[in-house]
């Protein structure tokens, strides 16, 4: 718990902001379905902190957050014992918006501290 309180905080001191999951929904058909009337085809989740940054090279752009963090977002997608290679499972298939863009996630790295997977860093392209 420590180092996750030290994370955000190091996040939130970078200047970290506010952005927004957009989770795919699993297509099911319903009672209502042919009415015109279809549910959403993305969960909208805000995720805070999270740390929008180009790479050292300027090649990429990075969002980087914490796991915790993620892991609340992912909630109603993931089971409460998901490791993190379905986390990046997970967060492949969804889109970030932020700042009025929308990217897609390309890449999933996990950042390991003390045999945890604390942060995650989320390569994002338009």
């Amino acid at each position: 718990m420590g180092l996750e309180q030290a994370a955000v905080a190091m996040l939130r001191t970078l200047g970290a902001g506010r952005v927004v999951l957009l989770i795919p929904q699993p297509a099911t058909a319903g009672s209502q379905s042919g009415l015109a009337i279809a549910a959403p085809m993305a969960s909208e989740v805000e995720v805070e902190p999270v740390l929008l940054q180009a790479n050292v090279s300027g090649s990429q752009l990075l969002a980087i957050t914490t796991a915790a963090t993620l892991r609340r977002a992912l909630s109603n997608v993931l089971a409460p014992d998901a490791d993190a290679t379905a986390m990046a499972q997970a967060l492949e298939m969804a889109m970030l918006k932020a700042d009025g863009c929308q990217y897609r996630i390309s890449a999933v790295t996990a950042k390991w501290f003390g045999g945890a997977a604390l942060m995650y860093e989320l390569q994002i392209e338009a």
